[in-house]
């Protein structure tokens, strides 16, 4: 007989025990009734038993009955053909061990029909499983009564067993979806930090443990850009080249969004997970294709080791999520390795975030100075560019490098930016300058409403909108999101000017450039520091005015320190200069009697 199709049964739990009892009690009744009418009349026990028999073999559950050496003495239909028999009389005499292709499958079945004959007492609801004819595994959740003769004597065991193999398989799937992600299938944090715990444990006996923790740079971008289809395949094709990378007994995971983790538990040196760092991001920067787009991406990871039982897993944690901060600062695309240093920094940038949120709160310290800019010449000025300063109560003057990358990741930008904002346009009105620049964070362009709030300030301080500037990254123009180009084109229709600061330091796109209609380029510090030293500087230079010109925008050099500098840049024929050799930034009223001095 071929395998039957699997039976749909009734699962309710208040009613399963009391039926499978009473089921259980009625066959045990019966079979005493039996054997005392075989004393009487053995072809009446026949007839009966027949009876018997043909009344079972209508259940969809499994009925049996084993003697004391659990061997089958009776079997309804349904076990005999799970188990490739062509009726439950075929069973009788045999045992599971002739019937089971694993034995510790027959001996735990054996195990448990002693258990109930040995205790008098019935054993409910066991959940085991056994193979059917095709090999294959079904789950059950059987019940064993003793079986007992006229005298009450203990001969055997009377059992109903029901197949549960889909209430089986919703549990495994709930028990996977408890540990596992989702979109990907890895662990998730909880079962990542168990076999984290697990790791460090390890560690305690001379091993050497390994976390890496590591994130995906830019993937809102993606997101934002291509929708969130696109960013769940990207998360999915990520998964699985992490999956191909670690070895059998290492753990990697997907801790929510863009954020994976890689245990070692056993790392062979601290060379190891350096390794695995740089095969996992040259694995990253090879392109990804989503659908019809090709994308290219990058991953800054943080490492850190527990050797002995000095670190904990929280510590371990700890550690790497301050290497990976560190990675992230060094630009992104790299791995770092936790170091002692980088605890006190963490702690420096903690000092900083409250001072800062402090000093935002109450209006102290915050305030902005104000670079001219010359025109091509490096006689007249034509603008200014707001830098913002901070002089802290106990350590002084800060420059933006000390604290704007703080705000940026702390969520203190959106404030920060405004402040700036408002000096600005106030400074620029009084100073009576054709404009002043602004520099923009892609933070605070991704909010919404910025461009509102820009108009706002525009209006409240009465600059024209003509005469604001706002500089801003390429990171800006990346992010291809529908806010952010409609928040450019309503700043450019109100007559807000865009310049694309540090250009040449990154992809430098013509796309880009068409895309967004930017009205300056800004050549970054970096160039002009190397004009008259190296002819590259001087060709990049060149090069760059040359695109501008084409494309009908303004060009900006920025860092102009020596008299040499200048010259060059005014050969090769900058727009405009910028730099300490012509003028340092200054206080608002500063600036104003530059104006009127020149």
């Amino acid at each position: 007989m071929g395998r039957r199709a699997p039976r749909s049964l009734d699962t309710d739990g208040e009613t399963d025990l009391a039926s499978a009892l009473d089921r259980l009690l009625a066959v045990n009744a019966r079979l005493q009734r039996e054997y005392e009418r075989f004393a009487t009349s053995e072809a009446g026990w026949r007839e009966e038993r027949a009876l018997l028999l043909a009344m079972l073999d209508t259940v969809p559950d499994y009925i049996f009955a084993k003697d004391r050496q659990s061997r089958f003495l009776m079997a309804n239909r349904a076990v005999a053909a799970d188990l490739g028999k062509t009726s439950g009389e075929a069973l009788f005499g045999l045992t599971d061990f002739e019937m089971q292709p694993d034995p510790e499958v027959a001996r735990k079945f054996v195990e448990d029909d002693r258990a109930v004959m040995e205790a008098g007492r019935p054993k409910l609801d066991i959940e085991e499983y056994m193979h059917d004819s095709t090999g294959a595994k079904q789950w059950l959740s059987t019940s064993k009564v003793p079986l007992r003769n006229r005298q009450g004597e203990i001969i055997g065991i009377v059992g109903v067993a029901r197949n549960v193999n889909e209430r089986k398989r919703i549990q495994d799937q709930m028990e996977f979806l408890a540990h596992h992600d989702a979109l990907t299938g890895l662990p998730n944090r909880f079962l990542f930090e168990q076999r984290l715990d697990q790791a460090w444990a390890a560690a305690h006996d001379g091993g050497l443990a390994a976390l890496l923790y590591l994130d995906l740079d830019r993937f809102k971008t993606v997101n934002d850009t291509l929708g969130h289809p696109a960013g769940d395949e990207l998360i999915r094709q990520v998964a699985a080249r992490l999956r191909n990378l670690v070895q059998a007994e290492d753990t990697v995971a997907r801790l929510g969004g863009d954020e994976f983790a890689v245990v070692i538990p056993n790392a062979e040196g601290r060379d190891e997970p350096e390794g695995l760092s740089r095969r996992i991001l040259d694995e990253m920067n090879r392109p990804f294709e989503l659908f019809d787009d090709t994308v290219f991406l990058s991953a800054s990871i943080g490492i850190a080791h527990a050797a002995d039982a000095s670190l904990d897993s929280k510590q371990m944690w700890q550690q790497a999520d301050l290497a990976l901060y560190r990675a992230k600062a060094r630009g992104r695309g790299c791995y770092e390795v936790f170091a002692a240093g980088m605890a006190a920094a963490a702690l420096e940038t903690r000092r900083i975030e409250q001072d800062l949120r402090e000093a935002l709160a109450l209006g102290t310290g915050l305030h902005a100075v104000f670079q001219p800019v010359f025109d091509g010449q490096g006689c007249r000025v034509v603008g200014a560019e707001a830098l913002v300063r901070w002089q802290h109560p106990e350590r002084g003057m800060l420059s933006p490098q000390s604290f704007v990358a703080v705000a940026e990741e702390r969520g203190l930008i959106d404030a920060l930016g405004e402040l700036m904002l408002r000096e600005a346009c106030t400074a620029a009105r009084r100073a009576d300058l054709p404009w002043i620049a602004v520099n923009v964070s892609p933070l605070q362009f991704r909010r919404e409403h910025f461009d509102l709030l820009v108009l706002r300030i525009l209006r409240e301080s009465g600059l024209p909108p003509g005469r604001l500037q706002l500089e801003i990254t390429e990171g800006v123009l990346l992010d291809n999101s529908d806010r952010m180009r409609a928040a450019m084109a309503r700043l450019r229709a109100a007559g807000v000017t865009m310049a694309l600061d540090d250009f040449g330091t990154g992809y430098s796109s013509m796309n880009y450039l068409r895309r967004y209609n930017v009205d300056k380029l800004k050549i970054d510090r970096s160039f002009v520091a190397q004009l008259g030293a190296s002819d590259d500087a001087r060709a990049i230079v060149r090069a760059i005015v040359t695109l501008a010109g084409a494309m009908h925008l303004r060009v900006t050099a920025e860092g102009v320190e020596t008299a040499e500098q200048r010259d060059v840049l005014i050969e090769l024929g900058c727009d405009e200069l910028q730099g300490f050799f012509l003028g340092r930034p200054m206080s608002a009223e500063a600036l104003i009697r530059l104006r009127k001095d020149g």
